[in-house]
Order: structure tokens, then C-alpha cells, then sequence
């Protein structure tokens, strides 16, 4: 029996600091020698690497919430499922009728990704492009007006905003029939992310895309919080660990330590060994 482990990285496999514990990255770079077939799917793209790297993932991942899955051997996105242009354009029609534009990406398969704002909304987008800006992988660049040509992939929209000013939003995008948003609170702030990606790529998907690309036999999935939960649900056990919010905790198969005590970590080798 071939298992495929997936961990949430945010809120998960990371502490409340956005960190991986010295413990937690020993453990499953052991498992990983030892034949673990371990991997992330996260919300993150390209500040997902660094981890993955520390981790030594050596199969493909599943990034911005299933839209991108990234070959960590190549070092390259082999996987990308872009929303189609006049769902994009309709999106950015509603986000202009509530006066909030979010961060756009839109992915080009010789550049990578590339992102575009308008404003920065609040201190947790500024810190969120100050954090990313000097990424090598990814361009960012502030334009007057958001607009998607015939020509280009908008893959994402992102924007952070309290829960009563984005929670309209996410009622109008959800009556799309080509986009999914997801609202769901940020694990280090009080505010709420709403993300927006094609009808056709959740973090379930992505999974299900690399449970076939691997050759597994089932899926042992671990997350914490609203967006991770389709992929629990999907997964032949879903698994929570003890500080996720409470209808995952609920609706999970299986509760375990807490994010920031290595809960998965632990879990993993727990996992692995009955397989031994």
C-alpha cells in the first residue's frame, strides 16, 4: 500500500511564528530517507520553497490552493489551472463594485508568476508585499487599473480585509459559475483572507492530481483551518491537528497535537512506522 502524506503548511506543519521547528524538520527529513512520500499543499506559491527545501520534499507540491503544482526536484511549476478570462474579468467587475481590488496573479509558463496590485489595502498586504517583493521567482508591480487580456492566465486573486468587508464579496464571486473563493481567518492576524482561483482547482484537486502523478493508493491529508477542508474530506483519513478552527476539528477523521507542539510531525512517524 503506497500512502501519499499532505500537510497544510500555515497553521499546520508551522508554529503560530510562521516557523518549522528544528524538531518537526528533523523528523520528517528522517521519514523522507526512509522511503515517507511526504508533501505540502498550501495557499502559499513561491514562499513555499524555502520549507520545502529544508524539508528535502523530493515529489511535486501543491501550491496557492490547488492552481500550481511545483516539481520541487526541477524547481519548476509542471501543473497550472488558470480561471478563464471572462470569469477573471467578471471578478475584477465585482471587486471594482465594492471598491477593493486584491493582489492578481497571472502566470506565464517561461517567467513564472507575476503579480499585480493597485493599492495596498492595509498593514497586512503592506507587510505582505514587503515580504515578497524581492522574491526571485515572482515580480511584483503596482499599475493603475487591473485588467486580464486574451493573452494572459489570471490563475489568483488574494486580498486580506476584515471578515464584514470581504464577506459581501465572497457572496457576489460565489454566484460565478468558473470561480471558487474561499474566506477563511488568518492564523497570524485578526483579519480574513478572501482567495479567489478557478471552479476546477482546490487544495482536493491538486491532491487527488499528485495522489495520480505518484502512483498512490490513498491519501493521509493534515490542515487546520476552513480552506483545507475539502482536501480532508477528500483524503482517505483527514486529519486536524488540536489548535485548527472548529468545524475542521469537527468534521475531521482524526484529531492530533497542536500546530505549534509538531503535531504532524509526531503523527507522521506514527503513521509510518504501523506501515513498517
Amino acid at each position: 500500500m503506497k500512502t501519499l502524506y499532505i500537510s497544510d503548511l500555515d497553521g499546520t506543519l508551522l508554529d503560530k511564528q510562521a516557523r518549522l521547528s528544528a524538531r518537526s524538520s528533523a523528523i520528517i527529513r528522517e521519514l523522507i530517507g526512509q522511503g515517507l512520500l511526504f508533501s505540502v499543499a498550501t495557499a502559499r506559491s513561491q514562499s513555499a520553497v524555502g520549507y520545502l527545501r529544508e524539508l528535502q520534499v523530493n515529489i511535486p507540491s501543491v501550491h496557492l490552493n490547488g492552481v500550481l503544482i511545483y516539481d520541487n526536484r526541477k524547481r519548476q511549476y509542471i501543473g497550472c489551472t488558470p480561471m478563464d478570462t471572462a470569469t477573471a474579468r467578471e471578478v475584477i467587475r465585482i471587486l471594482k463594485d465594492f471598491d477593493r481590488m486584491s493582489f492578481v496573479y497571472k502566470f506565464d509558463s517561461d517567467c513564472g508568476i507575476n503579480v499585480e496590485f493597485e493599492r495596498l489595502t492595509n498593514e497586512v498586504e503592506r507587510n505582505f508585499f514587503e515580504v515578497r517583493k524581492d522574491n526571485d521567482y515572482k515580480s511584483f508591480r503596482q499599475t493603475d487599473c487591473i485588467t486580464v487580456s486574451d493573452d494572459e492566465r489570471a490563475i489568483y486573486f488574494t486580498m486580506v480585509d476584515r471578515y464584514e468587508r470581504l464577506y459581501p464579496i465572497y457572496q457576489e464571486i460565489s454566484k460565478l459559475s468558473g470561480a471558487k473563493p474561499t474566506l477563511y481567518r488568518d492564523n497570524y492576524t485578526e483579519m480574513f483572507f478572501l482567495e479567489v482561483f478557478s471552479s476546477q482547482a482546490t487544495k482536493a484537486a491538486g491532491v487527488m492530481k499528485l495522489k495520480e502523478l505518484l502512483g498512490a493508493d490513498k491519501v493521509v491529508a493534515f490542515g487546520d483551518n476552513l480552506n483545507d477542508l475539502e482536501m480532508l474530506q477528500a483524503a482517505d483519513i483527514g486529519v486536524a491537528v488540536g489548535d485548527a478552527v472548529e468545524e475542521v476539528r469537527r468534521k475531521a477523521d482524526l484529531l492530533i497535537g497542536n500546530s505549534y507542539e509538531d503535531g504532524v510531525a509526531l503523527s507522521l512517524r506514527q503513521f509510518f512506522s504501523s506501515e513498517a
